[in-house]
């Protein structure tokens, strides 16, 4: 990459206004940012793309990535990547197929039980695309004229979605979208992918991500297949990779706004649908966070035996992790809530900078476990059987039906304490900030007591 400077051919008029639609040095900082801000960006992209047209945002967006050349904004029709291979008669490797599975109840104090149910979990499938291109922090693929984008059935009807959002996509119009073309792209004859737009979230990355590669961990060929991934990732991620890969030779990682053409590309659907920019008020209704459990938990449990030999003993039984309150969803009355579960013997661990083999160690160590909602707690799905979980959130809980079915597949248990949020949702706003109760703390290890019990004696 070269040091961002604004595009020299650009007139002095053209330039005034693209700087006073998406200032240079804010688009350079945010898209370079170790946590890229593309949510941030969005609204100012898009009244670029407007005012402008998508070939000036695009030169604008590359120059300011340090990524200036020949670059072309090419507009494609967008497609649903599973159903648009079984089309195209792509190969494709089924794991686990679309289908009614059972939700258990969702269990909570400080709110009511949600019952259990029964809903569509979306289908798990390897693909082969052939003549492919890939974008950094991009969840979409080009193939041929159009865009793959791993939605299936009404999903992204249910969920209306500013694509804009992700890191490939220029802009959208209708059920186009533009993304960046150039000649003599650096080709691969063959790769997996785990790039997306949600990449550099620990909680994506256990969640989205690493299932991707899990699933694959039993094809013939893997084992010498290159593995793709973006570079804007916390140093933990990549110790994960490494672990199940053995090393970092097979990996390439992508740079902020590279593109890669690759002659065959494994792409896996994701076990969940996760939309990308969510349009305000499109928070989704039951049934909509939905996965093959046992499915998620086999495959967790092969992920996890390529480190487990690695695993350092943990004495700790009584374990909080901790949840900073610059991140969203903020625990407002954090600190009352940790001196509780301090009194309670709980350790109280901030797992933010912690390498990621004393993660697992604290997970493997754990007898009780409470959190609040948030990426630290998706390492709960590498938690043994019998592990007890309090998961502390606000009063929405429709979006945790699938960590529901993953909990009690790998025969866990899990009880909510859901807090009241004390100001309304702000327009854009999905999760906001929430309080919890002091009062119903016990309630939550009671309940979580009486499960475990019961579930011993049946």
């Amino acid at each position: 990459m070269k040091t961002p400077e604004v595009p020299a051919h650009w007139s002095p008029a053209q330039r005034a206004r693209a700087e006073a639609l998406l200032p240079f040095e804010r688009l350079s900082a945010g898209l370079l940012a170790p946590r890229p801000q593309f949510y941030g960006l969005r609204p100012a992209k898009d009244a670029l793309a407007v005012e402008l047209g998508e070939q000036a945002l695009l030169e604008w967006w590359m120059a300011a990535l340090g990524r200036p050349g020949t670059w072309r904004a090419r507009w494609c029709p967008l497609r649903p990547m599973l159903s648009h291979a079984e089309s195209m008669g792509w190969p494709i490797q089924v794991y686990s197929p679309g289908r009614e599975v059972d939700v258990p109840a969702l269990y909570a104090v400080g709110g009511a039980d949600q019952p259990a149910a029964r809903h569509r979990c979306r289908s798990m499938a390897l693909i082969r695309v052939p003549d492919a291109v890939v974008y950094s922090k991009s969840n979409l693929v080009r193939a041929g004229d159009v865009a793959l984008l791993d939605h299936q059935g009404d999903e992204l009807a249910r969920m209306p979605c500013h694509l804009s959002t992700d890191g490939g996509v220029l802009a959208q119009r209708g059920d186009e979208v533009a993304l960046a073309e150039q000649d003599d792209l650096p080709e691969l004859p063959r790769a997996l992918s785990l790039l997306g737009l949600h990449s550099f979230a620990y909680g994506h990355w256990l969640e989205e991500f690493l299932p991707k590669l899990g699933a694959c961990l039993t094809e013939p060929g893997v084992e010498n297949i290159t593995v793709l991934v973006d570079a804007q990732m916390p140093t933990q991620l990549f110790e994960s990779l490494a672990l199940v890969l053995g090393g970092m030779d097979r990996v390439r990682i992508v740079q902020p706004g590279e593109a890669l053409r690759l002659r065959e590309l494994w792409a896996v659907t994701a076990p969940l649908y996760y939309p990308i920019g969510p349009a305000p008020g499109t928070l989704g209704s039951p049934g909509w966070h939905v996965m093959d459990g046992p499915w998620m938990a086999t495959c967790m449990q092969r992920l996890a035996a390529r480190w487990e030999r690695a695993v350092p003993v943990s004495t700790c039984e009584r374990v909080y992790l901790g949840r900073t309150d610059g991140q969203h969803r903020r625990l407002l009355n954090r600190p009352d809530v940790e001196a509780w579960f301090r009194g309670q013997q709980f350790t109280i661990v901030d797992a933010h900078d912690l390498p990621f083999l004393q993660q697992m160690a604290l997970m493997q160590g754990a007898k009780w476990l409470v959190a609040p909602e948030g990426s630290a707690l998706s390492n709960s799905l590498f938690a043994p059987a019998g592990t007890r979980i309090g998961m502390l959130a606000g009063p929405r809980v429709m979006h945790m039906e699938a960590y529901a079915q993953v909990v009690q597949a790998q025969g866990q248990h899990l009880c909510l304490c859901l807090g009241q949020q004390p100001q309304a949702l702000r327009p854009g706003e999905y999760f906001g900030n929430y309080a919890i109760d002091l009062d119903t703390l016990p309630q939550l290890l009671q309940r979580l007591d009486s499960d475990a019990a019961g579930a011993c004696s049946g």
